[in-house]
């Protein structure tokens, strides 16, 4: 039997882990590897392109330290089907040679790790030199190689452990030298929201504060660079307990001396690693950082230059670090376990990578009452220990994070850290399930929480209480899902993927819904736990037909449904089949969604027999039956204003309207509209606002009414460029047609 690898002529095979593993043949067609183990062999082979990794070395990352006796032996079985399933043009380059296996290369670019630290190092050749447009495309080519989170369906938690804060510090270079061109080239207007997002990021990093300054400064926007160097003072001091440095201080003066052009400093190349300087990564001894290339495969073959990587740990001073020692010193010592313990509190939040934390958060980690816990962090605010960023939320400065760190081992042992950030991991599933029933009551089953029961619990009034939490706490929420994972908390991890879908659906967060997905389902299948796999496969699936990537979509929920079936999960097969039928034809998705109608009136869910409907009126109206549509969609519209779905009635209105503009009733669409967009805006929900509106302005273009066309079209525009949603094309292509009409007939 023929493999998916066989029959390859005249390509290169690509390996691709800067997302989810895939390889695909010289015809580029993907290359399948189900496997856990086998994606976990092939990754680490990758990982060391064209140098033999030793046998024990495999063993060491697969069984996670303790391999079995039989290691060596299942190893070979491992990649002897992996050759096979690669077939003789992608496998054959698995080649085994004392003491191990080595992936060959033949193109060095084959692997898009190299790749990366190709394009990274030609970036950084074109900084030295000046030459910003060279080093801007470069740079902007190498981010574009990511298509999500790094080794996130590869089950080696070593690997992953290793390799990716590499590279995810080589990313945050490469933007930041990708924004330098920009400001340096003069495109200092379109720079600013990336620089904006850069400074959130990195806080005490000088550079991005300079480019920021310059880029305002530049556009006429004078007081804000000057309330911008103010801030970077401010962060410094608190901090760090240093002032500006020289490039800040040079940007400063050439500002107060009006000079019309400020630059920043241009020696970025100074602020990053050069060539082949990338040290080991603590516990890899002799295993160079992703990004640094292997030694070449034959002689013949050229060297490439290492990825520009920066060590991300802030280094305090002396001075910052004797200051925070001595306030830490002071603090209260406890009488009795009920008593406060700041100290205990800094040591144990120090532990969390997050943004701030709200209160309820903070108690979770600390396992504490709400009022010992605000008692405890309103120690450390006075002491200047910990920021009040805003009312109820919390952050160790970074030089107290260092600090807490480096004591925290001597006062509690890894079982107790673990438990602190297990209970605040727990802690966000828990609520994120909460505040997703919130948004969707009656469209979920209820998930089990995995922390315990006596953890904070925050309470929702309501849809905006919900949507708003859920929009405060989305930083954290993705962080969570990626330390939960790489903690091994498995269960929380897809758990909480998984209650994210709804709100992601909502806001249209496209890389973060992704993102986490994948990483949800790399837990869900370290668990063997079908149903979680199930839930993310549909997930993603969703995620990826907004992109229009249908393709992609298709297969992951065909996947999911396939999947419910295998299960006996038929509440999970009916949500699956809805989403199958938004991307099938519609002949297909009217079988979808009577079957999944069927389920959910066998059932007795409401809700779901009103989604079905939706989707079967939309299905109609395809196929030309737009009166039965207009039936559907007013029979779904009724159930879900008596169920008090108001996501849903706002879908309903908007499918209605859609309905009424293929029958040609012009006044009905337009009326289905404001109604939907009354809805929507009443609950937050920007997406379909922005839908209704871009229908609404091809209404009253039929109407017509091009200045009211105009203006629905303007609304929807700024909503879409905002939430980076791929219709904002067709509206701008509209509002271009639709000015050069007015600007003929005038």
């Amino acid at each position: 039997m023929k493999t998916a690898g066989t029959n390859q002529v005249g390509g290169i095979p690509r390996f691709q882990l800067l997302g989810p593993l895939e390889v695909r043949d010289g015809h580029d067609r993907l290359i399948p590897v189900s496997a856990a183990k086998q994606r976990g062999v092939l990754a680490a082979l990758l990982v060391d392109a064209g140098t033999i990794v030793s046998t024990d070395r495999l063993a060491d990352l697969l069984w996670d330290g303790a391999p079995p006796p039989s290691a060596k032996k299942t190893l070979e079985n491992y990649l002897s089907r992996l050759r096979r399933l690669l077939g003789p043009a992608v496998g054959g380059r698995i080649v085994t040679r004392s003491p191990g296996y080595v992936i060959e290369l033949r193109d060095g670019l084959e692997v898009d790790l190299v790749r990366l630290a190709d394009l990274a190092g030609r970036a950084q050749e074109s900084a030295d030199r000046a030459d910003w447009a060279h080093a801007g495309r470069d740079a902007r080519e190498a981010l574009a190689l990511w298509r999500g989170e790094p080794f996130c369906d590869v089950p080696v938690e070593r690997l992953r452990c290793e390799q990716t804060p590499h590279l995810a510090e080589a990313r945050l270079r490469l933007r930041e030298l990708a924004l330098t061109a920009q400001v340096m080239l003069g495109d200092h207007h379109i720079a600013l929201p990336g620089l904006r997002r850069l400074v959130e990021e990195t806080r005490i990093r000088e550079h991005p504060w300079e480019l920021l300054i310059s880029a305002l400064y530049r556009c006429g926007r004078k007081a804000e660079a000057f309330e911008a160097y103010r801030q970077v003072g401010r962060i410094l001091r608190d901090e760090l307990g240093v002032d500006p440095g020289h490039g800040l201080r040079r940007l400063h003066g050439l500002m107060l001396a009006d000079d019309p052009h400020p630059l920043p400093t241009a020696d970025i190349h100074a602020r990053l690693a050069r060539p082949g300087t990338s040290g080991t990564s603590p516990g890899t001894a002799g295993t160079p950082p992703v990004g640094t290339p292997p030694p070449p495969a034959t002689p013949a073959a050229p060297a490439r230059p290492a990825a520009p990587v920066l060590s991300a740990v802030v280094v305090p001073s002396a001075e910052t670090r004797h200051g925070v020692a001595g306030r830490y010193e002071s603090l209260p010592e406890p009488r009795d376990p009920t008593d406060p313990d700041p100290a205990r509190a800094l040591r144990l939040l120090s532990g969390w990578e997050g943004d701030d934390l709200p209160l309820g958060a903070a108690g979770a980690m600390l396992g504490r009452p709400a009022e010992i816990t605000r008692r405890e962090l309103s120690v450390l605010t006075d002491l200047r220990l910990l920021e009040n960023p805003a009312p109820g939320r919390y952050r160790l400065p970074a030089a107290v994070r260092v600090f807490g760190r480096t004591v925290a081992p001597a006062r509690h042992t890894d079982a107790e850290r673990q438990e602190a950030l297990a209970r605040l991991l727990g802690w966000y599933q828990q609520t994120a399930v909460r505040a997703e029933n919130v948004l969707h009551p009656y469209g979920r089953r209820q998930v089990p929480g995995t922390g315990p029961a006596e953890l904070p619990r925050e309470e929702f009034g309501g849809f905006r209480d919900a949507s708003a939490w859920f929009t405060a706490e989305h930083a954290n929420l993705v962080t969570a899902v990626r330390v939960a994972a790489c903690a091994t908390e498995h269960t929380v991890a897809w758990q909480l993927a998984a209650g994210l879908t709804g709100y992601l659906h909502l806001s249209k967060r496209w890389t973060d819904w992704i993102t986490t997905t994948q990483i949800g389902l790399a837990s869900a299948r370290h668990l063997g736990d079908r149903s979680g796999e199930a839930a993310l496969l549909l997930s993603a699936g969703l995620a990826y037909r907004d992109l229009r990537l249908l393709d992609r979509s298709v297969d992951l929920i065909e996947r999911a449904t396939a999947i419910r079936r295998e299960t006996a999960d038929q509440w999970g097969e009916a949500c699956s089949l809805l989403g199958l039928g938004l991307v099938h034809r519609p002949e297909l998705m009217i079988v979808h969604h009577r079957r999944a109608e069927k389920i959910f009136t066998e059932a007795g869910n409401l809700w779901g027999y009103a989604l079905a409907q939706i989707e079967l009126g939309r299905a109609l109206r395809r196929l030309r039956h737009p009166a039965r549509a207009v039936a559907c969609h007013h029979n779904s519209a009724a159930i879900l204003a008596e169920l008090g779905d108001l996501w849903g009635v706002g879908l309903a209105h908007l499918s209605l309207a859609e309905d009424y503009l293929a029958c040609g009733s012009h006044d009905d669409a337009a009326a289905s509209c404001r109604r939907s967009l009354a809805v929507c805006c009443e609950i937050g929900d920007r997406h379909t606002s922005a839908r209704v509106l871009a229908l609404l302005g091809q209404i009253y273009l039929r109407l017509p009414d091009a200045t009211a066309a105009h203006q629905a079209w303007s609304r929807a525009l700024r909503i879409f460029e905002d939430l980076a949603d791929p219709r904002a094309t067709q509206v701008r292509v509209g509002m271009a047609n639709l000015d050069a009409a007015v600007a003929m007939a005038s």
